[in-house]
């Protein structure tokens, strides 16, 4: 595709040469010569609606990302949202078109999570419009991948329900009307269902319980697998922050446990090192991190975000900087 899309070839190098600037701590005068390039490529193009212009602007909203400040995340991502509602992609037209979706549902969905706001395309937007429609079309796909992005669709719906709350803390005063009721138990019963009936691909590979490092060893052989385990168990630590009272859960002990999920979010991201899921994976680790409660936990997480930072070149200091705020008692 980039042979004949100047535009894409240069986005691409674009989101290059910033990774290798912050890894490497360079002047970014070379990345905003080849992104400004880039949009000066693409404009002429945008009328089009083009595949290659979607992957593009997807390209673009990761520089942006991986260039702003994550607080400004959703303003970035807005032009790209509106842009694939008005032709119409989403998680099932097949092809390229739909890995774009994807990758850019992930980026809406870790900016719904900063903010504490739903998703830029409304999830009713992600697939048919019904959420029991949406999930019968998840439930028989047949590659394991559509299983993982099922996991991103949750979350999304996890947000759809709770957001907007106060003070960004993705926990609200406790609510019990039966509107909020009855949808918390039907999203309730798709977790549960989405982690038993997950496909052998998305299982881990190996699982040690944690002895001399704070939290288990939980160890997955693809990203996929990785980024959607880790989002689930994000998921339910917020759905469980939020669970309505006089409900009682009829499971086993460790998916009610809100500790359980959160050291399960932790491990995740400490045993396996695939960039793409690290980055990912650092609001769920903002949000695990704040259900820790003990030192040795909290140097794992800080030293972890720091590492994912220094070979990534994803920005993590300022979540570092708020769970150091939030455990209050670090330097004790």
């Amino acid at each position: 595709m980039t042979k004949n899309n100047d535009h894409l070839r240069y986005s691409m190098l674009a989101l290059s040469a910033r990774q290798l600037e912050l890894k490497k701590t360079l002047p970014t005068d070379r990345s905003l010569a080849l992104y400004q390039e880039a949009i000066h490529l693409l404009l002429p193009h945008l009328p089009t609606r083009g595949t290659a212009v979607i992957a593009t602007c997807v390209i673009l909203c990761v520089l942006e990302m991986l260039s702003c400040s994550p607080k400004a995340w959703q303003r970035h991502l807005d032009g790209c949202a509106s842009l694939m509602e008005a032709v119409g992609i989403n998680g099932f037209v097949g092809g390229t078109e739909q890995a774009l979706f994807w990758c850019f549902a992930r980026m809406d969905v870790c900016g719904g999570l900063i903010s504490s706001v739903k998703t830029l395309i409304h999830v009713s937007h992600w697939a048919s419009g019904s959420i029991e429609a949406d999930v019968e079309l998840f439930r028989n796909a047949t590659d394991f991948e559509q299983w993982a992005n099922y996991s991103v669709y949750l979350i999304a719906q996890v947000l759809d329900l709770l957001t907007p709350l106060p003070s960004h803390t993705l926990q609200a005063p406790a609510r019990n009307d039966s509107e909020f009721r009855a949808r918390w138990l039907q999203l309730w019963e798709y977790l549960h269902d989405w982690y038993q009936q997950r496909p052998a691909q998305l299982h881990p590979i190996m699982t040690i319980p944690s002895g001399k490092s704070p939290f288990p060893t939980i160890l997955f052989s693809n990203p996929a697998a990785i980024s959607g385990n880790q989002l689930h168990h994000t998921a339910s630590i917020l759905m469980l922050q939020n669970q309505p009272s006089g409900i009682r859960l009829s499971l086993p002990a460790k998916p009610r446990s809100i500790l359980w999920h959160a050291r399960q979010a932790c491990g995740i991201s400490l045993s396996n090192d695939h960039h793409g899921a690290w980055t990912n994976g650092i609001q769920p680790l903002w949000i695990a991190g704040r259900c820790m409660s003990h030192p040795s936990e909290h140097k794992a997480i800080l030293e972890l975000l720091d590492k994912i930072e220094r070979e990534s070149g994803w920005s993590t200091r300022w979540r570092a900087e708020d769970l150091r705020e939030f455990w209050g008692d670090l330097g004790d």
